[in-house]
């Protein structure tokens, strides 16, 4: 060891005296621990010494000043190399691991993409979901469960728990890289010589996008909101007349020998119609969220009885933010997504739904309707037959985009057969030609009650 026992023990002395305690079997240990290693420098023993004796982050920042102000070392490495323990002698993996860091990540994280199986990288997911994924799998598991060994020592057992999280940081870094590879091999190509760069464009996945590309479809889809609005207020113009009055048109019609020469209605409803908006901006959305509140941000900025939310597990209403923000910050509700979660960060449209139901201005208002963004994936959640009911009856058309491709629709934890029976109008959107044919197939009818 280079430095000297009676430093160490003095250097304790100064710990207690700052008010920075550790146990004396601590320091015992870290001496021997430092004696056995057998380090090259006085600043690799130190650089130890700050990782091996305190217990949180509270104590580390202390320790950090004392052992500059005493050892006149400044300790700037955060990150802290493997420590070898005798206990993994016998696995191949971390031998491997020792001698060549990258090649060794590089090839295990190969062989679990490959035991892992076939990742569908048409599903609007980002790479972080994929890693979640493997990560819960038994195939992982088995590749760090030699990190589950017991110690008599504790401060071997907190060497082990350095040595594990420093492993599946380097693991997960190199699986995120090898998961974006794959993504980047199956990006669908288009032939530039065959069509426009527009055209390109407007047929690319917003998945596949960069950034200059989105910026240019985010432009267009605001345009798109606005006209969806146009075409909403044209539908709660014509409702101005009120609703027709069959039995008086009828009995007028006999004064004209049975033709139907003028038509009467029921008196104007005073309640303007009002066009709900609500926009899934879960994990699974991935950057279809995105241009999904642009299009809720052109609608709003265009048209007033209105009213949008955003949810994941419980819905948030955002219109006065949409209505006071610039397209260039609707990024930021996405940035703050934290601030959205209601109780576990996972999709509950039972729950975001049930929430929406039980808005007094929704329930009030004579006319609704209902446009939902969103691929339906519940998180192997139910969605109550009552809230279906309750939907169909509130809303007097609904309209459901969903980012999803169609052939994975109800699979796996996706609820979107709960809801197809009452929408009136439903489309796989994730394309701007996609989002362009939806908006324009949209129908705000008139539904006599």
């Amino acid at each position: 060891m280079n430095l000297q026992t009676d430093d160490v023990i003095n250097f304790s002395s100064i710990c207690k005296q700052n008010n920075l305690q550790f146990p004396s079997e601590r320091f015992s240990d870290v001496i021997n621990y430092l004696n056995i290693q057998d380090l090259e420098t006085v600043n690799d023993e130190l650089l130890i010494m700050y990782h091996l004796l305190p217990t949180n982050k509270s104590e580390k920042d202390r320790l950090k000043d004392l052992i500059s102000q005493y050892f006149g070392y400044v300790i700037q490495q955060e990150h802290l190399d493997f420590i070898d323990l005798d206990e993994y002698k016998e696995n191949s993996h971390l031998d491997k691991y020792k001698e060549d860091v990258n090649t060794s990540f590089h090839n295990i994280s190969k062989d679990i993409l490959i035991n892992f199986g076939e990742i569908d990288f048409s599903r609007p997911v980002s790479n972080m979901y994929w890693l979640n994924q493997i990560k819960k799998s038994k195939v992982y598991e088995n590749e760090i469960s030699f990190f589950n060994i017991s110690f008599e020592a504790e401060l071997d057992q907190i060497v082990n728990s350095q040595n594990k999280e420093n492993f599946t940081n380097n693991l997960d870094m190199k699986l995120l890289e090898l998961i974006q590879e794959m993504r980047n091999q199956v990006k669908e190509s288009y032939t530039p010589n065959e069509l426009s760069q527009k055209d390109n464009l407007e047929e690319t996945d917003f998945l596949y996008t960069n950034t200059e590309e989105r910026n240019k479809l985010l432009k267009e889809t605001k345009i798109l909101g606005m006209m969806l609005a146009n075409k909403f207020i044209k539908h709660s113009n014509s409702l101005s007349k009120g609703k027709l009055n069959l039995r008086k048109t009828i009995r007028k019609s006999l004064q004209n020998g049975g033709s139907l020469y003028s038509t009467v209605f029921k008196p104007r409803v005073k309640k303007k119609p009002r066009l709900i908006l609500l926009c899934d901006i879960s994990g699974s959305m991935a950057l279809y969220s995105l241009f999904g509140l642009t299009l809720l941000f052109g609608i709003v900025q265009r048209f007033r009885s209105v009213k949008a939310f955003v949810f994941i597990d419980g819905i948030t209403e955002i219109t006065k933010d949409l209505q006071k923000m610039k397209i260039n910050n609707i990024k930021n509700i996405l940035s703050n997504w934290n601030s959205y979660v209601k109780a576990d960060g996972h999709s509950d449209y039972q729950r975001s739904f049930e929430e929406l139901l039980t808005d007094k201005k929704i329930i009030k208002s004579s006319s609704n309707s209902l446009l939902v963004i969103g691929d339906a994936r519940n998180n192997y959640r139910s969605i109550s037959e009552d809230t279906i009911e309750k939907l169909s009856k509130t809303f007097d058309n609904i309209y459901w985009m969903n980012p999803e491709r169609k052939q994975y629709w109800n699979t796996g934890d996706s609820r979107f057969m709960d809801f197809q029976n009452i929408i009136e109008y439903y489309s796989e959107v994730r394309t701007f030609v996609q989002l362009k044919e939806f908006t324009e197939k949209i129908n705000f009818k008139k539904v006599i009650k």
